[in-house]
């Protein structure tokens, strides 16, 4: 497999800094991490600290993008502004894909895609405002119909002349539901003068092959996939699948690093109940006992001891 751009896709309370060490430690890293979404409104600056984390503490040597959220433009540009600022951040995500009905109800993320005058309006100030090379999009295919609606994204897309566009491909209605439609994918790397990357249901090798072959797209952002099999950015540069012992360890030291980032903030149980944010990607790998008492338990001896026998 040629050499393609890789990035971690973000997710709320999971791709986190805890996480990003992880990928580290194990040597399995992507091009570039995105944080889950920095909340901007016209009241608020919400640098979220465990957001801010992932960009201060982040010791990796990966470039870290910071993803804001948002419907208000002067908000937007407000933060954006903040957080170009910060010497870790190499650039500017807009969040045009999280399907969040809290979010969605005030416009942002996924709800940028119903009103469309609104996101061209964003994303074109977003543009001026951002130093070329360091803004990009993620979005999805629309709100309910990507046959319908994708056509007018895709010119809202390319006047907003970002540096990076990533698509995960399917609707807001969709959610994380039915089948990722990449032909509108193949449609946007084919029309955008900037690399387009893919993004959805990809977790095997085979499920990345066919989405390039499918798409011509120049790479792909991968989040729960990495999160149930955190080699796969190892895999996806050539290098071997995960051993059982590689995947023991994975464990162990997502254990450690969770717990590195709580410090004294919480109790054992809300130690594991953290744990259980990633643990809830990677059941479909356990026995049906080994994810019973995952579920339950409160206890981090325990909860190793499980993951220690992830099959018995």
């Amino acid at each position: 497999m040629g050499r393609m751009r890789l990035l971690l896709a973000p997710m709320q309370d999971v791709t986190d800094l805890a996480f990003m060490r992880t990928l580290h430690r194990i040597g399995s890293l992507p091009d570039a991490f995105i944080t889950a979404y920095f909340r901007s409104t016209p009241t608020t600056c919400a640098l979220a600290e465990h957001n801010l984390r992932c960009i201060d503490e982040n010791e990796t040597g990966i470039p870290v993008l910071a993803q804001l959220a948002g419907s208000e433009a002067t908000a937007l540009l407000r933060d954006a502004a903040l957080l170009l600022a910060r010497p870790g951040v190499a650039g500017i995500n807009l969040n045009a894909g999280c399907p969040s009905p809290l979010v969605n109800r005030h416009g942002a993320g996924a709800g940028l895609l119903r009103d469309l005058p609104r996101f061209a309006e964003i994303t074109q100030e977003l543009r001026q405002a951002i130093p070329a090379g360091q803004f990009s999009i993620k979005c999805r295919l629309g709100w309910a119909q990507a046959e319908t609606e994708f056509p007018a994204i895709l010119e809202i897309l390319h006047a907003a002349k970002a540096d990076e566009v990533g698509i995960h491909a399917r609707t807001r209605q969709q959610l994380y539901g039915g089948t990722p439609d990449f032909r509108y994918v193949r449609q946007a790397a084919s029309t955008l003068t900037c690399p387009v990357l893919a993004n959805g249901d990809i977790g095997t090798i085979q499920q990345a092959t066919d989405c390039l072959q499918a798409t011509g797209a120049a790479g792909l952002m991968i989040g729960r996939g990495a999160v149930r099999n955190p080699y796969l950015f190892r895999q996806l540069r050539g290098g071997p699948a995960p051993t059982r012992e590689e995947m023991r360890q994975y464990y162990s030291i997502l254990v450690e690093e969770t717990g590195r980032v709580l410090l004294h903030k919480r109790t054992e149980k809300g130690h594991c109940n953290r744990m259980k944010k990633y643990l809830a990607f990677c059941y479909p790998d356990f026995s049906p006992d080994a994810e019973y008492h995952l579920r339950r338990c409160t206890s981090i001896p325990e909860m190793l001891r499980i993951l220690e026998h992830p099959a018995g």
